[in-house]
């Protein structure tokens, strides 16, 4: 976790994508990170709903279905 003089950030790895990147007041209420937790969560698991839904759509299937290819090929 790295520190900034007003906030603190804290990074996650995102394998092929880049950091994702959190950005906290210093001083945080016990309730206000609960509350936090809790948005994450929901926003989490709508991303992945979103994602999901996403990936079943029959353009999206195809498509990773010739990723896959190409990376077998390239191996």
């Amino acid at each position: 976790m790295e520190h900034t003089m007003n906030a603190r950030q804290m990074t996650f790895p995102l394998p092929g994508n880049g950091p994702a990147v959190l950005t906290l007041p210093q001083t945080l209420a016990p309730e206000a990170l609960l509350e936090l937790e809790h948005s994450l969560t929901t926003a989490l698991r709508n991303l992945q709903r979103e994602t999901h839904a996403e990936a079943l759509e029959p353009g999206h299937i195809e498509y990773a279905s010739w990723l896959q290819r190409l990376a077998a090929m390239a191996h």
